[in-house]
């Protein structure tokens, strides 16, 4: 039997995290133990009373609360926390994010990739209502600056130099060894550096074979990113914890390819602001 620890992090989408839970264990069978690790960052709209209540058949669900102060990445380290000293026998480690519709048999199609190709990770492909690619492995199209690509699904697989944690699975050897996300990330930026560090590490990390899931891209309307709203507003929504804070980009994009791209790096989303672009 194989027993896979699954961890997520929520915020007040009780929905989103029933249905993310629901369509990703509604097709895992019998011969899949499923061990859940929630953390919970203040949320008051029913979801500690839906997880506490939440039925997983084969497998359990351990509900870690913690405060509304945490975003993404802090959520997912402690849930990494808790999973490295308490995984115990389980073979594999998945990172979701509880906004993800995945699509029957996902988890399933999963392991069983990442065990024939012998990989040390699959990254799991999603697309947009709409059909398009919004989160999955991704390539680099740089060696000297923070460009990116994303990896389509394909029957052959291909090798991800990072990726996003909408849908990641590990072997729990992996995991134990890369260690948890940067502690230097509020919310987002974890994932990217986390792959990174897999590929320096010399990983095998993949891409699967077709799409797991459905999730919408984040939109950029009413975002740092949106031309309409002054610059003000655009600053403030830059510098916010969703948005690009200097401090968490500077430190990425210096981490992984060094300081003359960080400075350059840094500067741009600022220029774009001005020019209102």
């Amino acid at each position: 039997m194989k027993k896979v620890t699954i961890l997520l992090t929520c915020h007040e989408r009780r929905e989103h995290t029933k249905d993310c839970l629901d369509s990703l264990l509604a097709g895992t069978g019998t011969d899949t133990e499923c061990h859940i690790v929630a953390v919970d960052a203040g949320s008051k709209d029913g979801t500690v009373e839906m997880l506490n209540a939440y039925p997983v058949k084969n497998g359990s669900l351990k509900l870690i609360r913690r405060g509304a102060e945490l975003f993404w990445n802090g959520g997912m380290r402690v849930a990494m926390n808790y999973a490295a000293a308490n995984c115990g026998d389980t073979d594999y480690i998945m990172l979701v994010n509880d906004d993800v519709h995945f699509y029957p048999g996902a988890l399933k199609a999963m392991t069983e990739r990442l065990e024939k190709y012998d990989a040390d990770a699959v990254v799991g492909a999603t697309r947009s209502k709409s059909g398009e690619q919004s989160y999955g492995g991704v390539r680099m199209l740089s060696k000297h600056l923070a460009r990116y690509g994303l990896i389509a699904p394909s029957k052959e697989p291909q090798e991800c130099d990072t990726f996003n944690c909408n849908a990641l699975l590990l072997t729990k050897e992996c995991f134990l060894s890369t260690g948890n996300l940067d502690g230097a990330y509020v919310h987002s930026m974890g994932d990217y550096d986390y792959g990174m560090r897999l590929q320096r590490a010399g990983r095998y990390v993949i891409n699967t074979a077709d799409y797991t899931g459905e999730c919408d891209d984040n939109d950029i309307a009413g975002s740092w990113r949106d031309s309409s709203l002054s610059r003000s507003e655009r600053l403030k929504k830059k510098e916010g914890p969703k948005g690009l804070p200097a401090k968490d980009w500077y430190h990425y994009v210096r981490k992984n390819y060094g300081p003359a791209a960080a400075v350059w790096h840094s500067i741009t989303p600022y220029l774009r602001i001005l020019l209102k672009k």
